[in-house]
């Protein structure tokens, strides 16, 4: 009988839609006529109807028809997109991927599809689904770190323009998306750029709605830190893992009212040529890249100490002498970086554009990541006139502001010590805060 089950749901595959990709699991296979086929076979029964009728478009569920103990035991989950509003479409997406796992992974006992359609049907919605006999298969941290259901497809064709400023668009756009959606309660945004980049780009973000926002923002973070410099730059793109997923198009493939503009960086001038690497590179941490990481970290913990001093010192200063002779008050507005005056008064201190920075560690890359410490990763780069550089991109969650850090900056500028390092100069742009 659940033979029967599974090659009627081959059969009502509908024609117009596509898998995506799938991945088997690599617990074994099952045996015919077993319980773990016969539990199998209620999964196929009973979750696409679940799955469509449930107020979030999501169900997990788990079949056991051996009472005597987990022998046999099959875990399911299935989501369709929020933007779904045909109910029909999401059971038969849903049908649709437990027959497509059947044909591509027979007899496995763990399987993933992730089900959408192609240009033609763009805006009819997808799924996904999974199923295994793995206790831990429906625990969060399975689906949100595990590489047993990752899945990533990209266009083939690229975005026309400079690389690393399509880049950066992209990954704004992404990354800004996942953190809308994992503010949403139903775990689910969409979002488009309409500069930085040749053409319009829409993006879709979405996690299982039983997430916690900091797990859905951890989880769709993976996904958009696991694109490389190549697939940055393609014309489209999707990531998945079982519990959250990211994707990124041309045209609009979704049909949101709540679709939100990201900016794109601010900054959209062609950078120069990036210079040629040296033949032989050291991928070794030198000792002078980790004094700044310390340097930095200590600075950070005393800040809110010596902004209160610092303070407490100018605010004496201007009611007892009035303005200081030959040099002008900073005025700093709040993500201005344009405007910074501490070039003029602190020796040999540049303030950098966002691009050299892109340019100098090619677009961050993980080649040149040298480690990473509790405010953010340090890379190293290298300027066009030789200059070795490391560079600590502080975290965009550690919550500092941007008063905050120019009062860092001017602090770290002024420390001299024989084991310290020299601080060149600083980036800020947007949410980056960026020491060099």
């Amino acid at each position: 009988m659940a033979g029967v089950l599974l090659l009627v749901l081959l059969v009502l595959m509908p024609a117009s839609a596509t898998a995506i990709g799938h991945v088997c699991g690599s617990g074994g296979n099952y045996t015919a006529n077993s319980t773990y086929q016969s539990n199998l076979a209620v999964l196929n029964a009973t979750l696409p109807g679940n799955a469509s009728s449930s107020p979030q478009l999501f169900v997990t569920a788990t079949a056991d028809a051996n009472t005597n103990g987990t022998a046999g035991m099959v875990r399911g989950l299935a989501l369709c997109r929020h933007d779904t509003t045909n109910l029909t479409a999401c059971r038969e997406c849903v049908a649709s991927s437990f027959a497509y796992a059947h044909k591509m992974c027979p007899n496995h006992t763990a399987a993933s599809v992730y089900y959408d359609y192609d240009e033609t049907n763009a805006l009819k919605p997808g799924c996904l689904l999974g199923f295994s006999g793995d206790r831990g298969f429906l625990s969060t941290a399975s689906g949100t770190t595990g590489n047993g259901t990752f899945f990533q497809y990209f266009n083939t064709v690229n975005i026309a323009g400079n690389a690393g400023v399509v880049a950066a668009a992209v990954r704004q756009l992404l990354a800004q998306t996942a953190r809308y959606a994992a503010a949403a309660a139903r775990r689910f945004a969409t979002g488009f750029m309409d500069g930085g980049t040749t053409t319009t780009l829409y993006a879709l973000a979405q996690c299982t709605p039983d997430l916690s926002a900091g797990d859905c923002v951890a989880c769709l973070q993976r996904l958009v830190g696991s694109i490389n410099a190549t697939n940055s730059v393609r014309l489209g793109g999707r990531i998945f893992r079982l519990r959250c997923n990211v994707r990124f198009e041309a045209f609009m493939f979704f049909d949101d009212k709540n679709m939100r503009r990201i900016p794109s960086p601010s900054s959209m001038a062609q950078p120069p040529a990036p210079a040629p690497a040296p033949a032989n590179k050291r991928h070794g941490v030198k000792p002078w890249v980790i004094a700044l990481s310390v340097a930095a970290s200590v600075a950070l913990v005393a800040l809110c100490f010596i902004v209160y001093c610092l303070r407490r010192l100018r605010t004496k200063s201007t009611k007892g002498k009035g303005a200081l002779q030959g040099k002008r008050t900073h005025e700093f507005q709040e993500g201005d970086d344009q405007v910074w005056e501490m070039e003029t008064e602190l020796a040999e201190f540049s303030v950098f554009d966002f691009n050299q920075i892109l340019e100098a560690t090619d677009n961050f890359s993980e080649e040149n990541k040298l480690g990473e410490g509790g405010f953010g990763p340090v890379y190293k780069g290298r300027f066009p006139d030789g200059v070795e550089i490391a560079v600590k991109r502080l975290d965009a969650d550690s919550g500092q502001g941007f008063i905050e850090f120019k009062n860092e900056v001017e602090l770290i500028a002024k420390l001299q010590h024989r084991n310290l390092v020299r601080l060149m100069g600083c980036c800020s742009q947007g949410e980056e805060k960026i020491l060099v």
